[in-house]
């Protein structure tokens, strides 16, 4: 996390906030919440810190880290207005465990891993029916979005191997989570 960006605790008395349609907050700078605010939110429970994460105008865009009761990474998340959207690792034991894909808060792929760090399964929320992909029972949702209508960064990101998306390093400043949106 950027430490030389302006970070405040989620209850600092300079914020102001308001909870959009996902339940998510969003920040601002003044009460009449026409100031949206740009920095890093962190939040503490039990006198640590719990999460941090990029605020741009107002909304979780960039990186969303999560901590364990010691403070250890256990989830490292990319987020776009705010809700999940891109690459999310999970760590146990200070391990990665899984990485996957998001879309505006969905799974799209998940990629499990061993004590090792060897690939054990991956499990697919996606299907493009377009190119001869056989839909499991029960997996609508996502199915009924062709691949050229996914966003480019999300398609970029269905192009990688297991194997890459496991050694995907994150960007702190990835465009394709930064506000002007691009589809």
């Amino acid at each position: 996390m950027n430490k030389n960006k302006k970070r405040l605790e989620d209850i600092d008395d300079s914020l102001y906030s308001e909870n959009d349609v996902n339940g998510v907050v969003s920040y601002y700078l003044d009460p009449a919440l026409t100031q949206p605010y740009t920095g890093i939110i962190y939040t503490k429970f039990g006198g640590k810190i719990e999460s941090e994460a990029a605020y741009i105008d107002g909304l979780m865009n960039g990186l969303e880290y999560v901590y364990n009761e010691e403070e250890e990474l256990i989830q490292l998340t990319e987020c776009r207005g705010n809700v999940h959207f891109g690459v999310s690792k999970e760590f146990e034991n200070e391990k990665l465990s899984l990485v996957c894909i998001n879309y505006n808060g969905s799974l799209v792929k998940v990629v499990y891993l061993g004590e090792n760090q060897e690939i054990v399964s991956t499990e697919k929320y996606y299907y493009d029916v377009t190119k001869g992909d056989e839909v499991p029972q029960g997996y609508s949702a996502l199915t009924r979005i062709s691949y050229e209508e996914l966003p480019q960064y999300i398609q970029l990101l269905l192009e990688l191997s297991d194997q890459e998306l496991v050694d995907y390093e994150f960007q702190e400043e990835n465009p394709y989570l930064r506000p002007p949106y691009t589809k």
